[in-house]
């Protein structure tokens, strides 16, 4: 476990030195330099995981189209746009880490 634990850490180190780690962490520094806006994309990214996470709701397309059209809003501001463009960069390196991992060891998964 020891090795698994190091290259764990050391996977975690190349990671934070990669251009899309430090302009992720770039676009948070900007963005936290106003509180306000800050917390407004706070809230919009909560309420879209838990749209994301809760598609049994019945009003589930009324708070996709409100999402939609919160995001274009927050989207005009270049600060917002620059942000979540990296916070998507940065999850999506997140996600092949995670696919590359899964799909390189050897354990049955049902299909979904």
């Amino acid at each position: 476990m020891d090795l698994i634990n190091k290259n764990i850490q050391l996977l975690i180190s190349v990671i934070k030195k990669s251009e899309t780690y430090k302009e992720y962490k770039k676009q948070e520094n900007v963005i936290s330099q106003n509180p306000e806006l800050l917390e407004r994309v706070d809230q919009f990214r909560a309420n879209n995981f838990k749209m994301q996470n809760e598609s049994g709701k019945d009003n589930l397309f009324d708070v996709a189209e409100h999402l939609t059209r919160e995001s274009a809003e927050l989207r005009r501001i270049p600060e917002v746009n620059a942000y979540l463009d990296a916070e998507l960069a940065i999850c999506r390196m997140m996600q092949r880490v995670c696919k590359e991992l899964t799909e390189g060891l050897d354990i049955h998964t049902p299909d979904l």
